[in-house]
């Protein structure tokens, strides 16, 4: 018996349907009627032929992106996506937050409460209060663990501008001054090689977007950039459309370039240079960065897998200037520096968005940013991902909030979210 002979996607299917055509062509035709048929059959015949033949060329150009897209695609329950490959971070001896003693919380039991409420109206999976140096209140919906990890969105972007600034404490980098094309050889004589790292940091770079489609012909698109198995290869054919520095635009790109400037820069794989210098150091439990394929590069605009109770460590290791559990993890000039406003908008400094510039920002109430009134500690700031996904800050008040939700769909958070609920209810409750 003849081996079997295993065929590229389609090409089953493909020939099924030439043998249908081919019988229908063959069947007795005449007339002009039935000679246009003919022209019309064949015509879809070469159509189909040239649909499946790219479609082969391009699954094995990039099968990873293919099989990534179809998952999604037969997965269509809004909170699926598929994280792997990863690469696993975590210490061999994980940093425990203190916790409050139930008779001497610094918050009252009626705020607390009323933040428990209100995470839990909106689906979250977990909420985390600290202040005072200790765990006040830790929240878990059903069947959600402090250990069970959850996906980040674009809170990732402020640990890239945490590992951006321990890059300059090490020497890799010199300055937020120094354009890109100095770290990406690919652009160095390229127009786009002047944008600043400031420029990604403050996300003023001036690069386009890409849209999103579900076409996976697409061959520039947010969902090839998400999925594609080289997506620096996608980042780096983003085009210049306006002149770095002279306004915000929040971009996924620019996060992801600064990864790459840390990795290149560094010299060490993103994801073993993160744990060696900021998530061992810190002491976090298991996480994960996803890859874009086995080996591959990090993403670094997004989609970190992580614990609350780490999130809940990296916003007391920025309200304190860079420094936890004792030791000085990131430069506290650089957290300065993070949390210094930009230019083009008051609402943002290095990958963190800082309350009192955000104010006007969300006119309405289905905007993931809208508040009903001002932050009470206007010095406040938020690693802020969608979906609601939320760590606040408030050195004034000694408090930190991790509220974690669902990542995935159109529209993952419930319409109605009120960001400054959970810290102005909080900061109401302190007790004096």
């Amino acid at each position: 018996m003849a081996a079997a002979r295993i065929r590229p996607l389609g090409t089953i299917r493909l020939a099924a349907g030439l043998r249908h055509s081919a019988c229908a062509a063959a069947r007795p035709i005449r007339g002009p009627r039935g000679e246009m048929r003919k022209r019309l059959l064949q015509l879809l015949g070469l159509l189909l032929l040239a649909g499946f033949g790219y479609l082969n060329v391009d699954y094995w150009r990039d099968p990873v992106y293919w099989r990534r897209w179809w998952d999604i695609v037969t997965h269509l329950e809004p909170d699926y996506m598929n994280f792997s490959p990863t690469a696993a971070l975590g210490s061999d001896r994980p940093v425990a937050l203190p916790r409050a003693a139930a008779g001497g919380r610094s918050i009252s039991t009626d705020a607390l409460s009323a933040a428990r409420d209100y995470a839990a109206a909106f689906d979250s999976f977990a909420l985390e209060v600290f202040q005072a140096g200790r765990v006040q209140d830790e929240w878990y919906a059903p069947g959600w663990t402090p250990q069970r990890l959850t996906q980040s969105q674009s809170m990732m972007k402020t640990i890239t501008g945490l590992m951006v600034g321990i890059a300059i404490a090490d020497g890799h980098i010199a300055s937020v001054n120094d354009p890109i094309g100095r770290y990406i050889e690919e652009w160095r004589d390229d127009p786009r090689g002047a944008i600043t790292i400031e420029n990604l940091l403050q996300m003023s770079s001036g690069l386009g977007h890409y849209r999103f489609t579900l076409n996976p012909f697409a061959r520039d698109s947010a969902f090839r950039f998400l999925n594609a198995s080289d997506r620096t290869a996608v980042v780096l054919r983003t085009p210049l459309e306006w002149a770095p520095g002279s306004r915000f635009d929040y971009n996924d790109v620019a996060a992801q370039l600064a990864g790459i400037v840390v990795e290149r820069a560094s010299g060490r794989p993103y994801a073993g240079y993160l744990q060696a210098r900021l998530w061992g150091p810190m002491g976090g439990q298991h996480a994960e960065v996803w890859l874009d394929r086995e080996g591959g590069s990090v993403m670094t605009a997004c989609c970190m897998l992580a614990s609350p109770r780490d999130w809940a460590k990296i916003g007391l290791l920025m309200k304190d200037r860079g420094r936890f559990n004792g030791r000085q993890i990131v430069p506290a000039a650089w957290i300065d520096a993070m949390l210094t406003p930009s230019p083009a908008y008051a609402g943002y400094g290095y990958f963190t968005w800082l309350a009192a510039g955000m104010g006007d920002r969300a006119a309405e109430p289905a905007d993931e940013s809208w508040q009903s009134e001002p932050m009470l500690d206007q010095g406040l700031f938020i690693l802020q991902g969608h979906g609601g996904q939320r760590v606040y800050v408030s050195r004034a008040r000694d408090l930190v909030i991790v509220r974690l939700g669902p990542f995935s769909g159109f529209q993952p958070l419930k319409p109605g979210w009120d960001n400054s609920f959970l810290p102005n209810t909080l900061i109401r409750g302190l007790k004096k």
